[in-house]
């Protein structure tokens, strides 16, 4: 006998920045922070996350393919192509805040010496997007550009961004439907609905988030909503991120809450990051436990 179809929606979605993990670093970081997050990068590419960063991206499909989940994929905008000259690529102007300059003493696009998915596989999955486009369990997004801070930025370069993400998509003939923003900073309270209002003007339907930040104060915060329209706009809030790296209990502690609130009329989103995914072995434990009960 097959279960009934739980009340709370379970909507899977994916920030996928591969190498863009190792680029920059969280304008929140403090000095020690930033020494933390070198580290990390170290361990990343030597035994934690998958080298090259394209297979977490890769082992993704894979098991959304096995288990029938389907997912929206907010795709740093760079990611889109498969090869490049460098700096500028479409529309984009680069970050005007100083805060990278600041951390770790380069310029933004220091990275960006162009290539191809050959040369340099963990900046470019056009390769991969455009075989993968057409598959009915997909949807694409945008995680900014070069996976800027954007709530630091002008009008002019997040638009410049978000015109620049969706023009690297077009060229494999994607249509971007959702939006992302790295490192969670998608509204302020000095300057509330200024990224809303952009991607209004760019034509995004769907915007995950977690409420307001001020400035570089974090207050945001995990819920468990319904999602609220607002002039065309879905914004949809996120509810936990569970990681390829998560340990066993917070697996378990996600797998809990989402069924104590399987009755309540919402929307859980589901995030992880690309990058953190050596293997499917989180990707199989969750997608099974939707599958099974009956929430994929």
């Amino acid at each position: 006998m097959s279960l009934s179809k739980p009340k709370l929606k379970v909507l899977f979605f994916i920030d996928t920045e591969a190498d863009f993990y190792y680029n920059s670093p969280s304008p929140h970081f403090s000095k020690l922070d930033i020494i933390k997050w070198k580290l990390n990068k170290l361990r990343g590419k030597l035994y934690r996350y998958p080298n090259p960063s394209r297979n977490g991206f890769i082992n993704i499909i894979k098991s959304c393919k096995k288990y029938s989940q389907k997912a929206i994929f907010c795709i740093t905008g760079h990611l889109y192509l498969k090869s490049c000259n460098g700096f500028p690529h479409h529309y984009e102007k680069k970050p005007n805040n100083r805060w990278f300059e600041k951390k770790i003493g380069k310029d933004w696009y220091y990275w960006d010496r162009g290539g191809n998915y050959r040369t340099h596989p963990g900046q470019f999955l056009g390769d991969i997007i455009e075989k993968e486009k057409s598959n009915k369990l997909f949807e694409f997004g945008l995680h900014g550009f070069a996976h800027e801070a954007l709530t630091l930025e002008t009008e002019q370069t997040i638009d410049s961004i978000i015109k620049a993400g969706l023009e690297a998509a077009k060229k494999i003939n994607v249509k971007i439907t959702s939006f992302a923003c790295p490192y969670e900073l998608t509204d302020d309270e000095q300057s509330p609905n200024k990224i809303f209002n952009l991607l209004r003007k760019n034509k995004i339907k769907n915007i995950f988030h977690t409420g307001k930040d001020r400035d570089l104060e974090i207050k945001r915060y995990f819920a468990i909503e319904e999602p609220e329209t607002e002039k065309g706009l879905k914004k949809l809030w996120i509810s936990n991120y569970f990681e390829g790296t998560s340990s066993k209990k917070h697996i378990k502690k996600i797998i809990q809450e989402i069924l104590k609130n399987q009755n309540k009329d919402a929307t859980y989103c589901l995030g992880t990051h690309d990058f953190t995914h050596k293997n499917s072995k989180n990707l199989e434990i969750m997608m099974q436990f939707l599958k099974d009960k009956n929430f994929s």
